[in-house]
């Protein structure tokens, strides 16, 4: 039973948290932009579509429409300018929250 409940409560947060990032994308970008425009510009055409938790980290899908270009993300570093973005964006966020 606690291992469902657990397992219920990750999936609801998953869901809260994707659905925040989705409305929040485009401003997402913006700080992902001032790091990597390269990267910024193939997420443009992306979404987030979900949050798991594999091997006790949390990882964020995106998907992407296909595009003409065949250049990707090159791991990790790029993955990480991303995962700094979100956390910033986040950070950033609940600080002017507080503060108001």
């Amino acid at each position: 039973m606690e291992q469902e409940t657990s397992h219920t409560r990750y999936d609801e947060f998953a869901e809260q948290f994707t659905s925040l990032m989705h409305e929040h994308w485009s401003d997402i970008l913006l700080i992902v932009n001032r790091q990597s425009p390269r990267i910024a510009s193939l997420l443009r055409l992306a979404t987030p579509a979900s949050l798991k938790r594999m091997n006790g980290i949390w990882r964020i899908q995106i998907v992407t429409k296909h595009t003409a270009q065949n250049d990707k993300l090159h791991y990790p570093r790029d993955n990480e300018i991303v995962a700094q973005a979100i956390r910033l964006y986040y950070h950033r966020t609940l600080n002017s929250n507080c503060l108001a």
